[in-house]
């Protein structure tokens, strides 16, 4: 799991993380994840310090992948969330991005583009290309929500 992480622009320590929960189905501190982690890795060159699991956790939070329960007084823990809520909630980052771009590109045909039109029909194409792909993601998620 760690390539495929690699393999979108993550650290390969997410997807450590995220098979440890999905195959040891438990909730876990971070300094359960980092020690669990050293028992696989024990070289100095593999990140499993309790610092870069935090780091790992916060992107894997904020993708939907687990979930943290707890407060910073009793300390937190950590526990996979289902596959299919993931792939939506990955999805739907992806429509929030692909809007976030639309809404630039949109801004840039406004400010420069009117005496430019190349600039203008590139910046058309791309928007179009961007709608098709939210569109079709949109619908994907709907189907996904339909079936869970």
């Amino acid at each position: 799991m760690g390539e495929t992480y690699e393999s979108y622009g993550y650290p390969s320590y997410c997807g450590w993380i995220e098979g440890l929960l999905l195959l040891e189905r438990e909730e876990w501190s971070q300094r359960k994840i980092s020690d669990r982690l050293r028992e696989f890795f024990p070289e100095s060159k593999y990140p499993t310090s309790i610092t870069s699991v935090n780091r790992a956790l916060k992107v894997l939070e904020d993708y939907g992948v687990i979930e943290k329960a707890g407060s910073r007084r009793t300390g937190y823990r950590y526990r996979s969330l289902s596959s299919s809520g993931v792939i939506a909630t990955m999805l739907e980052r992806f429509v929030a991005v692909n809007q976030q771009f639309v809404d630039k590109l949109q801004a840039l045909s406004v400010s420069g583009a009117k005496a430019d039109s190349e600039l203008r029909r590139a910046i058309s194409y791309q928007v179009g290309a961007a709608k098709v792909w939210s569109k079709l993601i949109g619908e994907l998620i709907a189907s996904l929500n339909k079936k869970s």
